[in-house]
């Protein structure tokens, strides 16, 4: 009996020995996933703590020392083409490097803008001469130029690149059309007569319509007026308003700006299917603005109100929100911008250079 009682008491033993390691080692584990838990809270917490890191503030560089006139992206954006002021040709990387020019027969006036049709080589210049305003066609196949005829007053390049639409007034100054032809002006078709020979002609980019718009605004209003270039339908599209410019950005809506109280006009989006007009809240002229090929952003230089050159700034064209884009220290006044890429090529009127805002 006392053997099996010694037996029993060394089986408890051995029980509460164990029960005493398992509440052990159950205490220590408790502590280690305590100081896990710990570890975790306060790994949370600074990583709560670290700010995010601060994006890359925009830089403005000029491109080259030439002053520049119709700067145009290259074709594959690797490039910009430009003339400078003495009507020659360059081309010249995005980073300011690789300037090559494209020699052409020389024009006896001064250039002041370019046409360039949506593709090719082709283009025409408008230059200044001592009789006045003139147009030539440039072949880029038999890289010679064509004078076209003065009786051509506003023209744009049809989506094809290789007809026109423009103003024909006649000789005596009597009458004037509508009228369509190749780049070099042969080939003429008559679309439709029109009253004013200073009507601006804006070519939609299907080629299906035409904006119209007086250049010479008598009055407090200034009408823009759309053309069916198929069956000459003249239409009005804006009926009120000092109406200054109009440009597409796409089949069916544009922007145009209008007189204001301000020193810069003002800036509106119209979309033709809905017949709607809606302010952008922007008051700056159309050659200080540019729209993303899905024509779903505006990038503008709004002129400061202190005279001291242009802050850029962003709008959605869906939810109509501006964003600030760049604002710089230095007296930028900018025109003919440009998107390529995520960067804002234009020209600084200050100098006449390319400059470009790049983030």
């Amino acid at each position: 009996m006392r053997a099996v009682s010694e037996s029993a008491a060394d089986r408890l033993n051995l029980i509460n020995m164990m029960n005493r390691k398992f509440v052990i080692i159950a205490a220590i584990g408790a502590l280690i996933l305590a100081v896990i838990g710990g570890l975790l809270v306060w790994a949370m917490k600074v990583k709560n703590q670290t700010k995010p890191p601060i994006a890359a503030a925009p830089q403005i560089k000029k491109i080259g020392n030439d002053r520049v006139v119709s700067p145009i992206p290259a074709i594959n954006n690797g490039g910009i083409w430009y003339f400078n002021a003495e009507g020659r040709l360059f081309r010249i990387n995005l980073d300011g490097e690789g300037l090559t020019e494209y020699p052409l027969p020389l024009l006896s006036g001064t250039i002041r803008k370019i046409l360039w049709p949506q593709a090719g080589e082709d283009f025409i210049a408008i230059s200044s001469g001592s009789t006045g305003e003139i147009k030539d066609y440039y072949n880029s196949q038999k890289k010679v130029y064509t004078t076209l005829p003065a009786n051509i007053k506003s023209l744009d390049w049809m989506p094809d690149s290789r007809r026109i639409v423009y103003i024909w007034q006649s000789a005596d100054n009597q009458h004037q059309q509508l009228a369509m032809a190749n780049g070099d002006g042969t080939g003429f078709v008559i679309i439709k007569d029109v009253f004013w020979p200073d009507l601006q002609i804006k070519v939609s980019p299907d080629g299906k319509t035409a904006l119209l718009y007086r250049s010479i605004v008598d009055g407090n209003v200034n009408k823009i007026y759309s053309v069916n270039l198929e069956t000459g339908e003249i239409l009005t599209v804006i009926d009120s308003g000092k109406n200054l410019e109009a440009i597409w950005i796409s089949a069916n809506r544009f922007l145009f700006s209008q007189s204001a109280i301000t020193a810069y006009p003002r800036v509106y989006l119209f979309d033709m299917i809905s017949k709607q007009a809606t302010d952008l809240d922007l008051n700056t002229s159309l050659d200080k603005i540019v729209v993303d090929k899905e024509g779903k952003t505006v990038y503008a230089a709004i002129p400061k109100k202190d005279g001291g050159g242009d802050d850029f700034l962003t709008e959605d064209l869906l939810t109509f929100r501006q964003n600030d884009f760049f604002s710089s220290d230095q007296q930028i006044f900018a025109k003919n911008l440009m998107l390529i890429g995520s960067s804002l090529f234009f020209i600084n009127t200050g100098d006449g250079n390319l400059h470009v805002v790049s983030k």
